[in-house]
């Protein structure tokens, strides 16, 4: 456990389930001081119960702008610094082409994209006030390649990769890190709801320990598990039009 001295404030958005929820409890078994949002407030009060000295419960819906600006209030009356800020909370809805619609599409960006900017505007001041502090984005392996039914997820994965990416050229003199993990299959209660084959899947544990291993060597991209990283960077360096068919074919194997 750390020393009171060498203790870091962590946030981590998405924190009632799944990995969020054991990254949160990963760091607080280390001794950190753990910020915790999400929306279900009881399941954040769990984690207070066992870690009632360093874990804070922030509930917020990070949708709701108003709602953020309370929390972010709500924040900055126990710390005015952030070392480490890993914003986790997202969603997927998968596209039926055939029956296209927004429900789909609005639900997705909510919170892939509308929460993560709530986030981040919450947050920055904050890891601004901390040298060496790292800002740490969620992202997918979907956010490498065109995956079946993944239009609404997969466009807000990339779009959040391109805000960070442009955030680590804007910040590069205010001493913030910038991490973009790419977890591919993790077994999770939202990759539960998944119908279709998930190759190469790995526990919440393994990716809370990839994820953590990355973000203490500050890595720019965090990417596993190695299977499955190995096979779709080299269909992205493909043409397109072979990077298509091929994408094709293992999407009518697996339906």
């Amino acid at each position: 456990m750390n020393t009171p001295s060498a203790q870091r404030t962590i946030l981590v958005t998405g924190a009632s389930s799944g990995i969020g929820r054991d990254l949160a409890m990963a760091y607080l078994a280390q001794g950190e001081k753990v910020f915790v949002l999400a929306r279900s407030a009881p399941a954040l009060a769990e984690l207070v119960s066992a870690y009632p000295e360093t874990c804070i419960s922030i509930p917020v819906d990070l949708t709701d702008d108003s709602d953020c600006k309370k929390a972010a209030e709500n924040i900055a009356l126990h710390s005015n610094h952030l070392d480490i800020a890993i914003l986790n909370a997202g969603t997927c809805e998968y596209v039926d082409v055939n029956h296209l619609s927004m429900e789909a599409f609005d639900k997705v960006m909510a919170i892939n994209w509308r929460g993560v900017l709530n986030s981040l505007m919450m947050c920055l001041p904050l890891l601004r006030n901390k040298k060496g502090s790292q800002l740490v984005a969620i992202s997918s392996m979907a956010s490498v390649l065109p995956m079946p039914r993944s239009q609404a997820y997969g466009a807000s994965k990339i779009a959040l990769e391109y805000l960070f990416n442009s955030l680590r050229v804007d910040l590069v003199g205010a001493g913030i890190d910038i991490s973009i993990v790419r977890p591919g299959f993790v077994a999770t209660p939202l990759t539960q709801r998944n119908d279709f084959p998930m190759p190469f899947i790995v526990n919440s544990q393994t990716a809370v320990r990839k994820i953590t291993e990355g973000i203490a060597k500050r890595k720019w991209i965090i990417a596993f598990p190695w299977q499955l990283v190995s096979f779709m960077y080299f269909i992205a360096c493909l043409p397109l039009k072979w990077q298509t068919s091929l994408l094709q074919k293992i999407s009518r194997n697996s339906g």
